[in-house]
């Protein structure tokens, strides 16, 4: 199966066009740097299924694309980056039995469990919750609006965060900070998440992407093989702990979840905007 390229006008130093993305919008800030844009501001910018493979693919033509050397993440409007996976989607394929596609490599947003090649800044313009979160921890750096908020809220939806975030905050911020997150749902807000050491700078929403992209242009005037080698090396120890990790926990529990009485009533009871009636764990 191959991925349709965009039809849309390219710079004249890019090589070869995108792939066409349909969630999305990708612009060309300045030379050497992509920006993408997720674009349904209506939805919180969530993103169903096909959102995700299609930015897997395109992470994928940027590490490729020989002439980009940063990329630039952020979400349409000032209320959030991105709200996780389109749960109503999720609940209708479970609702009806359907088959989803599979995620990428990179998971959630081709992004959450990639190891790339080339780095990736956010500019988290607002609220990163569930999968938005997972992506954001995997960033390389992370620039913020005083109103982010960051949760991984799946306990509340009777799912979890299998999708690369929970070995990811154990190591980020160590034991007992990660379990008073993934198990509580809680909103983690920017000034801790600035004083955990996630996000570099809290910036007024106006600047945020200009700050973003100041940014970004730094890294872009280096030796694009030191700036490629030198994030590899560092992450390496990440990389090959936490994968792994993932790996493990959606091979032994993301089945038994999706498919757990649990899982239903906590996406019916949001979908129907009411408190969840657990019932008892047959894990």
């Amino acid at each position: 199966m191959t991925t349709p390229r965009t039809k849309n006008p390219m710079p004249d130093w890019i090589e070869s066009p995108h792939p066409h993305v349909q969630h999305s919008l990708i612009t060309f800030p300045a030379k050497h740097i992509l920006q993408v844009t997720i674009n349904r501001p209506e939805a919180r910018n969530c993103l169903p299924v096909e959102g995700t493979i299609e930015l897997g693919a395109l992470w994928k033509w940027y590490d490729a694309e020989p002439e980009l050397r940063v990329a630039v993440f952020t979400g349409a409007g000032d209320k959030a980056f991105c709200a996780g996976m389109d749960l109503k989607q999720r609940f209708d394929i479970l609702d009806t039995g359907d088959i989803a596609h599979d995620y990428p490599p990179g998971q959630f947003a081709g992004m959450s469990n990639r190891a790339g090649k080339k780095p990736i800044i956010v500019a988290c313009n607002g609220h990163a919750h569930g999968g938005g979160f997972e992506a954001i921890l995997n960033a390389d750096v992370i620039f913020a609006s005083p109103n982010a908020t960051f949760a991984l809220p799946e306990v509340l939806r009777g799912v979890s965060a299998l999708a690369g975030a929970l070995p990811r905050v154990f190591l980020l911020f160590g034991n007992h900070r990660a379990m008073d997150l993934i198990l509580t749902g809680r909103r983690l807000s920017v000034e801790e998440a600035h004083a955990w050491g996630l996000v570099k700078e809290i910036v007024p929403q106006e600047q945020l992407l200009e700050k973003t992209l100041e940014y970004a242009k730094l890294i872009a005037s280096l030796s694009p093989d030191s700036v490629i080698i030198s994030r590899l090396a560092a992450r390496e120890a990440w990389e090959s702990g936490v994968s792994r990790a993932t790996m493990r926990g959606q091979e032994l529990w993301a089945e038994n979840m999706l498919r757990s009485e649990n899982a239903r009533e906590g996406l019916q009871a949001y979908k129907e905007k009411r408190e969840p009636r657990w019932k008892r764990s047959h894990l």
